[in-house]
């Protein structure tokens, strides 16, 4: 049974990449998962607590893929590193979390509605204070900085530039937008390290 809800939210993931969630019909939906709606209705209330449930699955894809890289890690900068990085292959990987930031799209709204999104938000800047932290113990970031306020800034940073394309606002014949990890990494880095 866990299988089949499992092939479920994976096939809901890539339904609500194409169709973002008003357009998603949940009998058409349905339908292409290969599933009866007594099945459906078996592991969820309704469209939306799928949907939900798709957005949890993706992001525990990223907080596993990083807890994993980062075992490798020798220092805070590392894990700093590790995690933009991650997240940037979680985007690639998973754009439904990228679908959160276009113009126009109905999937932020509905997405911050729920309790998940905001606890999977406050996990994220706890794991860039724990970070920020070790730092601070190593001796490598700015002892001065208020990692509190830091933290939600460095984690509102990442998130929002590598998931938002800022090709939203190109001229036209003019070159793209690029907003590259090495740049945000080189950015933190210098700002976060502590100078005698």
């Amino acid at each position: 049974m866990e299988e089949k809800k499992e092939k479920t939210i994976e096939k809901a993931r890539n339904y609500f990449h194409n169709f973002w969630y008003r357009k998603a019909s949940l009998s058409n939906l349905i339908s292409e998962i290969g599933i009866s709606k007594p099945t459906f209705y078996n592991y969820f209330k309704n469209k939306e607590e799928l949907f939900n449930a798709v957005m949890l699955a993706t992001y525990n894809e990223f907080q596993y893929e990083y807890n994993m890289r980062a075992k490798s890690a020798t220092s805070a900068m590392e894990k700093l590193d590790i995690y933009i990085r991650t997240y940037n292959w979680f985007l690639d990987n998973y754009p439904i979390y990228r679908d959160l930031y276009k113009p126009g799209n109905d999937l932020m709204p509905r997405w911050v509605k729920s309790r998940n999104s905001k606890d999977l938000f406050a996990e994220g800047i706890e794991t860039i204070r724990a970070i920020l932290e070790q730092g601070q113990e190593e001796n490598i970031f700015n002892e001065e900085l208020d990692v509190e306020k830091v933290a939600l800034v460095i984690y509102s940073m990442i998130t929002q530039l590598l998931s938002y394309d800022p090709n939203n606002f190109k001229k036209k014949n003019k070159p793209e937008y690029v907003i590259d990890v090495e740049t945000i990494v080189h950015l933190l880095r210098d700002g976060l390290l502590f100078r005698d």
